[in-house]
């Protein structure tokens, strides 16, 4: 496992293994070439058994707002799906791009059963959604030019993100949830 200073992005891979989805951690220190200019790298390539491949940019938010309410926040920026869109032409047939959006939170004062959808990882729980980025094109909304940034209408959002374990059908039945693992002290 690569060593992540994102939390988010480390609990995605740590996520990942635990399901046994073969995946290459992509090293974002350097821009790809491509043509004339760079293009921002993905975060990971994932190969699911039973589906396209996947190209994704892991995006780590904040689960809840003050008032401990779901806010479903998902701004990208505009050269995250750039990227995407240009690695997704590069790879061609057989290869789909994703946003997964990772919601840390607090572990429970009162523990939820395990089977709760929660990911423990590093003392938070993650929780992993993902939408195509068709889908995200398709409802994107400008948060600002200054910003070079951009989100889809949370009601919009809400209505076409899946769990990120519907992505990666790795066995031709529907997967079980994984159970937590706990990471070794560093």
């Amino acid at each position: 496992m690569a060593i992540r200073s994102n939390h988010y992005e480390a609990a995605f891979e740590a996520y990942i293994r635990s399901l046994r989805v073969p995946c290459v951690a992509i090293d974002e220190a350097k821009r790809a070439i491509f043509g004339d200019e760079g293009v921002k790298n993905p975060d990971f390539l994932l190969y699911p058994r039973f589906a396209d491949n996947l190209v994704v940019e892991v995006k780590g938010k904040r689960s809840k707002n003050r008032r401990g309410r779901r806010d479903w926040e998902n701004w990208v920026t505009t050269d995250d799906l750039d990227g995407l869109v240009r690695w997704q032409t590069m790879f061609g047939p057989g290869f789909r791009s994703i946003l997964s959006f990772v919601y840390a939170e607090p572990p429970q004062i009162f523990p939820l059963p395990r089977d709760n959808g929660a990911f423990a990882f590093r003392g938070l729980e993650y929780r992993f959604w993902a939408v195509g980025l068709d889908d995200y094109l398709a409802h994107l909304r400008s948060r600002g030019p200054a910003w070079k940034a951009v989100a889809m209408a949370r009601r919009a959002f809400r209505r076409r993100v899946r769990p990120l374990l519907e992505w990666l059908p790795m066995l031709s039945e529907t997967p079980k949830r994984p159970q937590p693992v706990k990471e070794r002290e560093r």
